[in-house]
């Protein structure tokens, strides 16, 4: 029995203890929070403390700056006032210079009134003598003029004078140029002569050279004849032209001479360099009285144009025409 009563003791002094532990966490979790809330509360009352001087600073910059514009305003007002007073002073001293301006006005024109009536008696005075004057200086100038229309005379001749030898002048120099451009288009006019006369000679030259040539070759085909026994004519049979206008146009009776021919292929060469292009044969061909096919145009110029240059010399065609 002692030992439950020992052992019950024991518990209720365990629960006693726990109970103890458990009021002492309490009151300590109830110290910390009064103490969170009393810093919480001196934290809201510096917040407070520092709203009240922030708005008793701006309370007082609110005033000063309404003083400020009080004292701006009275300042304002003031200089207002000052400037009506000094355009009112202004507009009396206008007024005052005004009246003064008229009055001097009044003055002067009273003044240029005696002026003028002054004038008007002195100038009917001086007017007869001014009169007077005129008179006599139109006499006078009457007079030099008189004298000097002799000397206005002579000038006169001697501008004409002067102005019929410069005319002369320039007529001399006008007939010593014309000379001159006369005696240069002479000189070039000989030299194109000269030109064209040398031209002329090489022309006669290189015909003569072609009939030179062209006798050779008769006298070749007549040799060739007799060697081969043929008689005159029997060649043309059995050796056909290849080159010249008679195999293009056989049987052509008469055949334009060298001058014609000349004359046409200097028609054709307008710039006179001795050369025609190719496509200009056929016109050639037709202005000689020959009329070539397609065949026979291209077989001549190609005859003509061995090396494909384009054109056609005149002695190679003189050649080929002779042959």
């Amino acid at each position: 029995h002692t030992m439950s009563d020992a052992q019950a003791q024991e518990e209720q002094n365990q629960v006693r203890l726990l109970e103890a532990q458990r009021s002492r966490k309490a009151a300590q979790e109830d110290a910390l929070r009064l103490a969170n809330r009393v810093a919480q509360l001196q934290k809201e009352d510096e917040k407070a403390k520092k709203r009240i001087q922030e708005t008793q600073k701006r309370a007082s910059e609110i005033r000063n700056l309404r003083k400020r514009n009080e004292d701006h305003k009275l300042e304002k007002e003031a200089l207002n006032q000052q400037r009506n007073r000094e355009l009112a002073m202004q507009m009396e001293q206008l007024t005052v210079a005004k009246r003064e301006n008229e009055r001097r006005k009044q003055e002067s024109a009273e003044f240029l009134a005696r002026q003028k009536r002054e004038m008007r008696e002195m100038t009917k005075g001086e007017q007869a003598s001014h009169e007077r004057q005129l008179a006599e200086q139109r006499l006078l100038e009457r007079k030099k003029a008189l004298e000097s229309k002799e000397a206005v005379r002579q000038k006169q001749q001697e501008c004409k004078e002067k102005q019929l030898s410069e005319k002369q002048k320039q007529m001399e120099q006008n007939r010593l140029e014309y000379e001159r451009r006369l005696a240069e288009e002479t000189k070039e006019q000989q030299k194109k002569e000269k030109e064209l006369q040398k031209l002329a000679q090489q022309e006669m030259e290189l015909i003569e050279r072609l009939q030179h040539k062209q006798l050779e070759q008769r006298t070749a085909y007549e040799e060739l004849e007799s060697a081969l026994g043929l008689k005159k004519g029997e060649s043309r049979d059995a050796f056909p032209k290849t080159s010249g206008p008679v195999a293009a146009e056989p049987g052509l009776a008469d055949e334009p001479d060298e001058q014609e021919v000349a004359k046409q292929f200097g028609i054709l060469d307008e710039e006179g360099t001795g050369f025609i292009a190719t496509g200009q044969l056929n016109s050639l061909m037709t202005n000689l009285g020959i009329s070539l096919n397609d065949a026979q145009l291209e077989q001549a110029t190609s005859q003509l144009d061995k090396d494909n240059a384009g054109k056609i010399s005149f002695g190679e065609f003189l050649l080929w025409w002779s042959g």
